[in-house]
């Protein structure tokens, strides 16, 4: 009995999976983003999310319709995978500006109400407008219309002065939907324009020179008093990092701190969790 119920309980899990992953997909998410958007919107960490879509862990009913209704869809539109009509790219014209939205096309029309939502293919792409006299007719009903804003990725500089220390951070933050640039001289780094967050080795040593990432810290502060800001060293045990200056300059700056070598997945559901925060 108890492993029927488990078998039962891998299916549901295999199936919320599907649905979150046809839904994603249906309302243009890049597969890169899956984790990140349903971290996002469940409020969960990172790991967390991605177990979801893995099917290692089953989601929710409360979750999967969290998940629908943020797409403007219904739980038992998402429980339908691809049997529901996929949107469709199209645009609108909102005081006088061309604004691109995702549509669900419905039956061919002749003749309908002044103000109804249609949609025409025009030169091959499709036009959503109100119907009126001079409408091209025949032409779809509009059964439903999305119009999303742009989701930009977000920037994080990451300083470390090894190279593949800094490759592999930036590997994980490409994997969790971010932009990540590494750097491995604080110089260098400051003179960037500013960054959505910062992941920075609190010890560098360059040319002979070991020097902490403190006055970085304060530079990005005076810019940005907000922005995620995490510290990352492996060296307090060997001395060459004092735990008072690191204690100090967390209280001071609200900075995050993670011992080397950090958990990725934590590291990147801290930084998550700052950004919902900040």
């Amino acid at each position: 009995m108890i492993e029927n119920r488990s078998h039962a309980t891998e299916a549901e899990a295999g199936l919320a999976a599907q649905c979150i992953t046809a839904l994603l997909t249906r309302h243009g998410i890049a597969k890169y983003r899956f984790a990140v958007t349903v971290s996002e919107i469940l409020g969960l960490s990172y790991s967390a999310a991605n177990r979801r879509l893995t099917a290692n862990t089953s989601s929710s009913l409360e979750e999967l319709k969290l998940l629908a209704e943020h797409f403007g869809e219904t739980l038992e539109e998402l429980v339908t995978l691809d049997k529901t009509d996929p949107l469709l790219d199209a645009s609108v014209v909102i005081n006088n500006h061309i604004v691109p939205c995702r549509i669900r096309l419905g039956n061919v029309i002749g003749q309908v109400s002044p103000g109804t939502l249609i949609a025409a293919e025009i030169d091959g792409a499709w036009r959503v407008m109100a119907a009126d006299a001079r409408s091209i007719i025949p032409a779809h009903a509009v059964t439903r219309l999305v119009i999303e804003p742009t989701v930009s990725r977000r920037r994080v500089a990451i300083l470390d002065d090894h190279a593949d220390t800094a490759q592999t951070i930036v590997h994980y933050m490409e994997m969790a939907g971010f932009d990540a640039v590494s750097f491995n001289d604080p110089q260098a780094l400051n003179e960037q324009a500013d960054f959505d967050a910062y992941v920075l080795d609190w010890i560098i040593e360059r040319d002979a020179r070991r020097q902490t990432a403190l006055e970085l810290v304060e530079n990005i502060r005076a810019r940005n008093a907000l922005c995620p800001i995490i510290i990352l060293t492996g060296q307090i045990r060997t001395g060459n990092a004092d735990e008072e200056n690191i204690a100090t300059a967390l209280a001071q700056h609200n900075l995050k701190f993670f011992t080397k070598p950090a958990s990725m997945p934590i590291l990147i559901a801290a930084l998550n969790a700052s950004f919902r925060t900040a």
